[in-house]
């Protein structure tokens, strides 16, 4: 099963992951995967930088909007009595004293590519730790087929779709004259066979193939694209 990835994309959220990295690694794991002094010293320094820039953010963020007030009052209409002093930025307190270079977060996620591959390593570390993504949740009121290909050879049609996590998919045609879809098979792979000869034999016929999602043999979500191919018998 497909699986979201475990860093977050959400700073505050990122964060936190790394604070709970780094006390988990500090606390209980690091000696049983052999983690050097070096390196622990480089998730802190990475943690205190990051800590630090976010607080920057913040600031800048909040000076922003301070700094765009004061414009807008000098635009305004109305004629002031007294003078405001210009707001000014203040960088938050406490800039760490180590820095690390870019690309810290890279750094991180070849750590934990090693520490997965470590023997000592055990799920339990991973779910710990917070290094193991959530698995993927799928509606399957919406989900639709993808990448539906078709095409002919020897009078039978060869067709593949994007199976995903379903457990199947029901294979419809429309073909020649036919003025609605019919299901050809159901299949339990992501490809199909239709092996009918056409309407007219000797004729070439155009055909239309779409597909559903099976689930437990049961049609969910939403038809496939239709495509279209002509089949020479």
């Amino acid at each position: 099963m497909k699986k979201n990835p475990y860093l977050p994309d959400n700073d505050a959220l990122r964060l936190a992951w790394l604070i709970n990295l780094n006390n988990k690694l500090v606390k209980t794991h690091a000696k049983t995967l052999d983690l050097t002094p070096a390196q622990l010293l480089y998730i802190l320094t990475g943690l205190n930088m990051f800590t630090y820039i976010l607080a920057c953010v913040t600031a800048v963020d909040k000076f922003y909007h301070t700094i765009v007030s004061y414009k807008d009052s000098l635009n305004a209409n109305i004629i002031g009595t007294s003078t405001q002093a210009i707001p000014v930025y203040t960088s938050p307190d406490g800039a760490p004293v180590l820095l690390t270079p870019s690309g810290f977060f890279g750094w991180i996620t070849t750590l934990v590519a090693n520490i997965k591959t470590n023997t000592a390593y055990t799920k339990e570390m991973g779910v710990d730790l917070a290094i193991i993504g959530s698995a993927k949740t799928i509606d399957w009121a919406t989900a639709q087929p993808k990448k539906v290909k078709v095409s002919s050879n020897a009078g039978a049609v060869h067709g593949s779709f994007l199976k995903a996590q379903a457990t199947g998919g029901r294979v419809e045609c429309k073909r020649g004259v036919e003025t609605a879809f019919t299901t050809v098979t159901n299949v339990s792979g992501a490809k199909f066979t239709d092996d009918r000869h056409n309407l007219v034999v000797g004729v070439p016929e155009t055909r239309q193939y779409r597909i559903w999602y099976l689930l437990k043999d049961e049609l969910v979500g939403i038809v496939s694209d239709i495509v279209t191919i002509t089949v020479n018998d």
